[in-house]
């Protein structure tokens, strides 16, 4: 084409190949910023210890992260049938078995966690009383208002007579503690609980006392140390192992024993590794959490890993010491990784 003698030539249009490039940039910019400030809104409000910063944003991007799971499936899942329909076998055969690595990924982050399971067990009919007995709440970077919410909506349906919290209620909480725990008002049943270690700062920021208060004010009694009844037992509770307390606490209890017989008193604690320290006749049954039941259960590896963290080799469920029987539930929230995997959250049911 010739225009003003000058010899010109007609304008390329942009390839789909270049389109779509530019398309799929747009989209990962858009997403990467969405994470960015997802991961930021929450760690600004994290209550973190100095000095782990890094460990709160990593935790908070795996948290946030893992959404990426989803897409990733579509991708594999397409993958695999276009790579079975042109004969590659082999191809088809690495993209299933990646499929599946991140079925099983996304249902342990996604899935498992929300699925929230009340296990009934009968330890005895001594005290005529019937408890919810959970643990690890963790509230805060992977457990957020609307679990919360799930656990106190189902602990109101159930026929007991109180609800029993063995300690870890936060990890990474917001700040504001007293809005946090507000929402534990609504149980229309008694609360009594102790603190674990992620609360006394084993490891955790400062915000014992801070919990503590805002505990309170959310009606649960907090029994470290001290007494109540529990039908015709006695329930004492007894403070975290690692933050110094168990000893000093159970110290007391033994010196100054209550009244009922030994039959009839209950320790509420943490870790269930306290029921190791204690002497003979302290009490018939202790109720614990601590381990999560290995939170991601892997056949003989998570066993061995909990002997190695323990020196009970407490998993979950009812165990037997020549001195008394412990019951280790499995908690109801998450620390470290936001996942669950063959180990729900679980309302331990207890009638004793």
């Amino acid at each position: 084409m010739r225009r003003a003698g000058r010899l010109t030539h007609p304008r390329a249009e942009p390839s789909p190949i270049s389109l779509q490039w530019r398309a799929a940039i747009v989209a990962l910019a858009a997403v990467g910023t969405l994470f960015v400030l997802l991961v930021w809104n929450d760690f600004r409000d994290t209550w973190y210890s100095r000095g782990y910063e890094r460990h709160s944003l990593w935790h908070l991007s795996l948290y946030w992260g893992l959404w990426a799971l989803w897409p990733l499936i579509g991708w594999l899942a397409w993958h695999a049938v276009r790579a079975l329909r042109v004969g590659r076998k082999r191809l088809a055969l690495l993209s299933a078995a990646a499929l599946l690595a991140c079925a099983a990924l996304a249902w342990a982050r996604f899935i498992e966690p929300q699925r929230l399971v009340v296990r009934e067990t009968v330890l005895g009919r001594e005290c005529g009383a019937q408890v919810a007995l959970i643990s690890d709440i963790h509230f805060g970077k992977f457990t957020r208002a609307d679990d919360l919410q799930r656990l106190i909506d189902r602990l109101n349906t159930l026929p007991i007579d109180a609800v029993l919290v063995a300690g870890d209620w936060t990890f990474g909480p917001p700040r504001d503690l007293a809005k946090t725990f507000a929402p534990l008002r609504q149980i229309k049943y008694p609360v009594f609980g102790v603190l674990g270690n992620h609360d006394e700062q084993m490891p955790g920021p400062p915000l014992a006392e801070e919990l503590r208060e805002a505990l309170r004010a959310a009606n649960v009694q907090l029994v470290e140390s001290r007494y109540v009844p529990l039908g015709r037992c006695t329930l004492a509770g007894i403070g975290d192992l690692y933050a110094g307390l168990a000893v000093t606490h159970l110290r007391h209890v033994e010196i100054d024993p209550p009244a009922a017989p030994t039959a009839r008193r209950v320790l509420l604690t943490h870790n269930p590794d306290v029921a190791i320290r204690m002497t003979p006749g302290t009490a018939a049954l202790v109720l614990a959490g601590h381990t999560h039941g290995g939170q991601v259960h892997i056949p003989l590896l998570t066993t061995q890993m909990l002997k190695r963290n323990n020196r009970g080799g407490f998993e979950q469920g009812l165990y037997t010491l020549p001195h008394a029987r412990v019951f280790v539930t499995p908690g109801v929230g998450m620390d470290l990784l936001p996942l669950r995997f063959f180990v729900p959250p679980t309302i331990d049911v207890l009638s004793l």
